[in-house]
């Protein structure tokens, strides 16, 4: 099923603030998530056990983590690509991806060799 027309802005704003760094993705134990007010996002994908077929699922959660609302986008629907897009760009800010790149960027600016040497090397 492509993205309900109630949400498309809603994940236009989720992957433009993603890919800017501007939301604070957590894990969970099978996917990722952001509080937003009283509300949540829950974003998770796999495949489906009888087709094989990849998918990324969104659900609406109220501010007792309930879900209220839920659907998935199949690897063979017109807004597979986007939502594959934001899932892997917020589960990469959830697991601090960005950050970490950034200080091994500075520390490999700050060394002259980098890699420890090997014991038959010294």
């Amino acid at each position: 099923m492509p993205i309900p027309n109630d949400y498309k802005d809603i994940v236009t704003t989720l992957l433009e603030k993603t890919n800017s760094g501007r939301v604070h993705w957590k894990r969970t134990r099978f996917g990722i998530e952001v509080q937003v007010d009283k509300s949540g996002f829950k974003l998770w994908s796999g495949t489906d056990e009888h087709t094989d077929e990849a998918f990324v699922a969104f659900a609406l959660n109220d501010m007792t983590g309930t879900t209220i609302d839920s659907w998935y986008v199949d690897a063979g629907d017109s807004d597979f690509d986007r939502m594959n897009l934001l899932f892997i760009a917020a589960k990469r800010y959830a697991q601090g991806i960005p950050q970490k790149l950034r200080e091994l960027k500075e520390a490999m600016s700050n060394q002259d060799y980098l890699g420890a040497p090997e014991k038959d090397d010294v």
